[in-house]
């Protein structure tokens, strides 16, 4: 026969294994609702700094492309500054150019070409009498008008047609200013 301590030791080692499993049963599922509470945590807080991150990412992509944008608008005034140096300087020579020989020639072809009994001749201040000589030698009467806005060449106007034909140096030297634009871009600053 057992006594009753043999039972009672019996009886207690029973109930102590069967609270230390719900125990460690209950510690298990704790842990477990700890995991997954550390991962909803986690995947919610990765998904807002990601979030952030990428925010901040598109944030200095803007504004890295909106200094490139000022960088080459900058870059681009510079450049034209400098061209427009360029042709302000081939003003400023312009008159070695219409001393020349050759311009007058020019000058002197283009009437004798162009100019009709009854034409307006337009010129600039400086050349109006060069021209008036040309066209006495021409013996063709024509109206010279000074225009202060021409710097060289002639314009000349038909009032019986409508037609005005210009040789003006102000046109010739902005078309072949503006062909050479990339070819004086190259020399100054080394590009295309």
């Amino acid at each position: 026969m057992v006594s009753m301590d043999e039972l009672l030791g019996q009886v207690l080692d029973r109930e102590f294994n069967y609270i230390r499993e719900e125990m460690s049963k209950a510690l298990e599922e704790s842990l477990r609702l700890i995991e997954q509470r550390y991962d909803e945590v986690l995947r919610t807080y990765s998904s807002k700094i990601q979030d952030l991150v990428t925010k901040a990412k598109e944030e200095v992509e803007g504004e890295k492309a909106k200094l490139d944008i000022e960088n080459k608008r900058a870059v681009l005034g510079e450049k034209n500054y400098w061209i427009s140096k360029v042709y302000d300087q081939v003003l400023r020579q312009i008159s070695k150019v219409k001393e020349s020989a050759s311009y007058q020639q020019g000058i002197a072809a283009v009437l004798k070409r162009e100019v009709k009994e009854g034409a307006i001749v337009y010129c600039a201040p400086d050349e109006a009498d060069k021209i008036s000589k040309i066209l006495r030698g021409l013996k063709v009467k024509a109206e010279i008008r000074e225009d202060q806005r021409m710097i060289g060449g002639v314009r000349i106007e038909y009032k019986d047609v409508g037609l005005v034909r210009d040789y003006s140096l102000d046109l010739v030297l902005g078309q072949v200013f503006e062909s050479l634009k990339p070819k004086i871009a190259e020399i100054l600053f080394g590009e295309i």
